[in-house]
């Protein structure tokens, strides 16, 4: 009897302590209470979802800003001819410049013209008695003192107008506009006869003073001779007129 009235007891006693122990937890402790997951127990381990996370370098990358200068675009260059000049009109033995000899009238006046602007003097056609030239008509256009012939009749075309003769120079017009016009040689007026020895195998001419032909000059060339005036024949002496092509003068 005695033996089971202390199991009772004892019974008692635990219960009384496990309601006790109850009484004391909050539901704090209740929801703060997390299970040791470090357990060496045969459950599954739990990870956190910072230990799920992959392992990633980090990015070292860094923004890189490239300085770029604007360039401008390029323009495309023009060659532009330089424009025409008395440098053009060389005098030759067929020709002025690019007039040649036995070329049509109005070209060549319109040509001159281009370089040293409109004629000072202009004849219009006429007799060629005017000037004692052969051929039915005739005509000289001036710039100055350069004098260009037309005609019908000489070395160059017959039967039809054209580019006969030049003249560069007057005998008491010494530089006088237009000037600069040189032979192919090089020469033009106001030059000594000592240069235009030098430059071209000219042959000299004294002339006639009573007879009032002037010391002259000629060289022969193909497919005219270049001749001209001279105010003597030394070496000091110059060239006065220059002229070139056939049939008539100025």
């Amino acid at each position: 009897m005695v033996r089971t009235a202390l199991h009772h007891l004892s019974r008692l006693i635990i219960v009384a302590i496990a309601v006790t122990g109850c009484a004391y937890l909050t539901p704090q402790d209740e929801t703060s209470s997390v299970p040791d997951t470090s357990s060496s127990s045969g459950g599954d381990v739990v990870t956190s979802p910072a230990e799920e996370a992959p392992n990633e370098a980090p990015d070292t990358t860094q923004s890189v800003q490239t300085s770029v200068t604007a360039t401008p675009p390029t323009t495309p260059t023009t060659t532009i001819p330089e424009p025409l000049g008395v440098a053009e009109l060389i005098l030759t033995a067929g020709g002025l410049g690019e007039a040649a000899f036995g070329d049509e009238p109005d070209a060549v006046i319109s040509y001159v013209s281009s370089i040293l602007g409109s004629p000072t003097e202009d004849s219009d056609w006429t007799t060629p008695e005017t000037f004692l030239c052969a051929g039915t008509v005739i005509r000289e256009v001036n710039w100055g003192v350069l004098s260009l012939m037309f005609g019908d009749e000489s070395s160059s075309a017959s039967g039809r107008p054209h580019f006969m003769s030049y003249t560069y120079g007057l005998i008491d017009r010494l530089g006088d506009e237009p000037q600069g016009l040189v032979t192919s040689e090089g020469l033009t007026i106001s030059n000594t006869v000592a240069t235009l020895l030098a430059r071209a195998d000219a042959q000299l001419d004294e002339g006639d003073e009573e007879l009032d032909i002037p010391p002259s000059f000629f060289y022969d060339r193909e497919p005219f001779p270049v001749t001209g005036l001279l105010t003597g024949t030394s070496d000091e002496d110059v060239v006065l007129v220059i002229l070139g092509g056939s049939g008539c003068f100025g």
